[in-house]
Parts: structure tokens; C-alpha cells; sequence
């Protein structure tokens, strides 16, 4: 589906990620942007990931504490819970101070990735989202 991008720059083709024991992680998206989230699941699915979509920060909260994710992507701008404070409530929930959290947002500055860092998210990629430096992200936090 994305030619160019499914290889690192170096032309090697990006190897699908999957867990310790070879099975297929599940990932929370959350943004509140349809198009966003079409885009972000065709990426991660690209990646060999499950994946699951919230619309909102009030919705990814809630679909945390009900399921096992292995990742979550928050975007920081959403109605009803923002990604900061959904992350906040996700550190609260029992068994989820060590899920990792990835920003996934299109404010692109040092003072917000500084934001999601304090929040308790693990890391941040910017949109657009470029899928090498993606999958590298993921590699980083994805379990082991």
C-alpha cells in the first residue's frame, strides 16, 4: 500500500513488528480527526499491528481500562479529554503506569513534546507521520 515508504532510508524494507512471543500487538489510536485515524491505522497496520481507534481522550481512557493494549498513540488536541490529561488518567489506571504512551500530534514544537514528557507519554512522533521513524519509535517502546 505505501511503496516508498514501506523501506528505511537506507532501501531496506521495514520489518513488521510483533511481540515477544511472535504474536500480533494490539495498539490504541486516538484522534479525533476520521481522516487522521484512517491514515494512522493503514500506518500501523502496515507495521503488522491490530489496531484499535478511540475518538476522543474520554473514549481511549475508557477502552484502556477495559482491554490490554500493548501500545497507545494519543494525539494532544481532542474534544471532551485532551491527550495529556487522557495520558494522566491512563498513568492512574491499575497496570498502566509502564503502557508505553506515544504522541502522535501535529504540534511539532519543543515546548509540546516537553507537554506529552510531563503527561507521562514515552515518546512523540509528528505528523505527518513518516513511517521508518515510526516504526523505529514503536520498536523502542513496543514489549520485548
Amino acid at each position: 500500500m505505501f511503496d516508498k515508504s514501506t523501506f528505511s532510508d537506507d532501501g531496506a524494507p521495514l520489518a513488521r513488528l510483533s511481540g515477544p512471543d511472535g504474536r500480533t500487538l494490539l495498539a490504541l489510536l486516538a484522534d479525533d480527526n476520521p481522516v487522521n485515524r484512517e491514515v494512522g491505522v493503514a500506518l500501523l497496520e502496515e507495521l503488522g499491528l491490530q489496531v484499535d481507534t478511540a475518538v476522543d481522550g474520554r473514549e481511549a481512557v475508557e477502552r484502556v481500562a477495559a482491554g490490554r493494549y500493548d501500545l497507545v498513540l494519543m494525539d494532544m488536541q481532542m474534544p471532551r479529554l485532551d491527550g495529556l490529561d487522557a495520558t494522566r488518567e491512563i498513568r492512574a489506571l491499575p497496570g498502566c503506569a509502564t503502557l508505553p504512551v506515544i504522541a502522535m500530534t501535529a504540534n511539532a514544537f519543543d515546548h509540546n513534546r516537553a507537554e506529552c514528557l510531563a503527561a507521562g507519554m514515552n515518546d512523540f512522533v509528528t505528523k505527518p507521520v513518516d513511517l521508518p521513524a515510526l516504526a523505529a519509535t514503536l520498536r523502542r517502546w513496543a514489549p520485548r
